[in-house]
């Protein structure tokens, strides 16, 4: 019996389609439109038991299996086999008492955000709100104010997961499943739910401030400082956006390519006190800081929210001198495709060890820096170039890669992404949940 003649996943109550089928396309594509899934079956979960189903159908028929949620960290698609899309289970409940919440596998940032604000807590969020939870979390889960709150990975309390044999499993401290969970992505089973640890959190100091590229000499070295000296509290980054020349854009920056510096604190001063360093570089273009409440804060980066298909990677890096920042911003501008670039300070308590086992590597990293590019009317070499030469000025201080930043088709290995503690540990763990390898086939 081949893969197109199985018979549909029994006992489930959500969306079952097969291959042909006109829904199919729209079922399986997120945030990341390149290389959809092609699979022979999608099932639209609406809970843990069909899920269940799912895998279990996939497991009988010896089928790959993939996952999808929001679609934001979508590589490669998968051609055939099984794909479960979670993106129905989007239930958010939290306890005030223990500062914890359960969310379900499709919730998104937002989702948490806005659950957690009504009782004065909030998760160790990212920039950007329409982003999976669960994605977010498994990768480790870089957030606004993870110099103060360390990764969002750091705070599972408890997982969730239907591994593939089938079996829904809840996983916590002491299991070695649940320490893969804690930020190395195990590609052994499907995340139902998460349990994760909220903080006491209203509203911030943030924003962006936008400055022309051309005034780089003047900004950079300051922005850089502003980093490398940065109280824990402080989020810093820096971005190299080359902006459309579009009506829906305000006209000071439209058609432009600028530097976006975002900065964020939750008692403000740090956050001020940097921006007027920043403002006297340099004239301000659009933008600045304001008292925002948490639900907000998706505003201090301001990314885009229409899916498209895009590529990026980035490195994890030592440490970062004012010649090489100047030297990635360079290369960025002058690249033959348009590349974003995003260079943020880490360290603080991103560098500080786990309360117990975790799978996050290269914590020791001072800077990451990130570039991403629309693949609309470019080749996959043409970006992989500039990415290449935007990144060139501080391959010679790279640690690794973050592999929640890999995104399209950009190659990477195991080595780039993994400690080799961490790429030990994922092992034995795909050896016990999937040692068939039915998740990760592609």
């Amino acid at each position: 019996m081949t893969s197109t003649e199985i018979a549909r996943p029994s006992d489930v109550r959500g969306v079952v389609l097969r291959r042909g089928d006109a829904r199919l396309p729209g079922e399986v594509t997120g945030f990341q439109t390149a290389d959809p899934h092609r699979p022979d079956v999608v099932v639209g979960a609406r809970d843990a038991d069909d899920v269940v189903a799912a895998v279990q159908h996939a497991a009988t028929h010896d089928l790959p299996v993939a996952v999808a949620a929001t679609g934001h960290g979508h590589t490669a698609g998968l051609a055939r086999g099984v794909v479960v899309t979670t993106g129905r289970m989007r239930g958010v409940s939290v306890d005030p008492a223990s500062r914890t919440a359960r969310v379900e596998a499709g919730a998104r940032s937002a989702d948490l955000v806005a659950a957690a604000a009504e009782h004065g807590l909030a998760p160790v969020s990212g920039s950007f709100p329409g982003v999976g939870v669960v994605g977010y979390t498994l990768g480790g889960g870089l957030g606004l104010l993870g110099r103060e709150l360390g990764w969002a990975a750091d705070r599972l309390r408890a997982a969730e997961i239907v591994t593939a044999d089938g079996v829904l499993r809840r996983v916590g401290p002491g299991d070695a499943l649940f320490a893969a969970l804690r930020g190395g992505r195990p590609d052994v089973g499907v995340v139902t739910a998460l349990w994760v640890g909220l903080v006491p959190l209203g509203s911030v100091v943030g924003g962006g401030v936008f400055l022309d590229a051309a005034d780089a000499d003047r900004v950079l070295p300051v922005v850089r400082r502003i980093g490398a000296t940065a109280p824990e509290p402080l989020g810093v980054s820096l971005g190299v956006v080359p902006v459309p020349d579009l009506d829906v854009v305000p006209a000071p920056i439209r058609g432009r390519t600028v530097l976006h510096v975002r900065l964020v604190d939750t008692s403000g001063e740090a956050a001020r006190a940097a921006e007027a360093a920043v403002r006297a570089c340099a004239p301000v273009l659009l933008g600045g800081l304001a008292e925002l409440p948490w639900t907000a804060s998706g505003s201090i980066f301001g990314e885009p929210e229409a899916p498209h298909a895009y590529e990026g990677t980035n490195l994890l890096v030592s440490q970062l001198s004012d010649e090489a920042l100047a030297a990635v911003v360079g290369a960025a501008m002058a690249a033959p495709v348009g590349c974003v670039v995003d260079v943020r300070r880490l360290g603080g308590a991103l560098s500080r060890p786990a309360d117990g086992p975790d799978a996050v590597s290269f914590r020791e990293a001072a800077w990451i820096v990130r570039v991403l590019s629309s693949t609309a009317g470019a080749s996959s070499a043409s970006v992989r170039e500039a990415h290449a030469s935007v990144l060139a000025p501080v391959e010679d201080v790279r640690l690794g890669r973050m592999a929640a930043f890999v995104y399209g088709g950009s190659p990477v290995s195991a080595e780039e992404v993994l400690e080799p503690g961490v790429r030990e540990l994922l092992a034995g763990v795909r050896e016990e949940y999937d040692p068939r390898g039915l998740f990760g086939r592609g």
